[in-house]
């Protein structure tokens, strides 16, 4: 099976870290929530990226790489309940990094027909 994922990609310079130190918040509009709760063939991941305050130092784009400062961290919400409210916060573990190891792992996961 070859492996697929559906990412729905946000970006903030507020994101914040929750005195655990091991999770950030975000908070998710209903809508968006909704369809990342929502059990599908393909595994829907919320990916935040959490970029600097300054918007120059947000990335460098040259005609060989795209790089973008600080870190994006990952967040399965399949099988959760849809909600009604605006918006719902979510917690996610530091530990979900979206980096080339991450992604490698999630794809794997995804092969294998599921996402921890």
């Amino acid at each position: 099976m070859r492996p697929a994922l559906d990412l729905q990609l946000k970006a903030t310079v507020n994101l914040r870290r929750l005195s655990d130190g091991r999770h950030v918040s975000f908070p998710v509009k209903r809508r968006n929530y909704n369809l990342l709760c929502c059990d599908t063939q393909t595994p829907r991941l919320l990916v935040v990226l959490d970029l600097p305050s300054g918007r120059e130092e947000w990335m460098t784009l040259t005609a060989d790489e795209l790089i973008l400062r600080r870190r994006a961290y990952w967040l399965y919400l399949g099988g959760r309940e849809e909600t009604e409210q605006t918006s719902v916060t979510v917690r996610i573990p530091t530990t979900n990094l979206f980096d080339l190891e991450g992604l490698t792992e999630l794809m794997d996961q995804s092969r294998q027909g599921r996402i921890r």
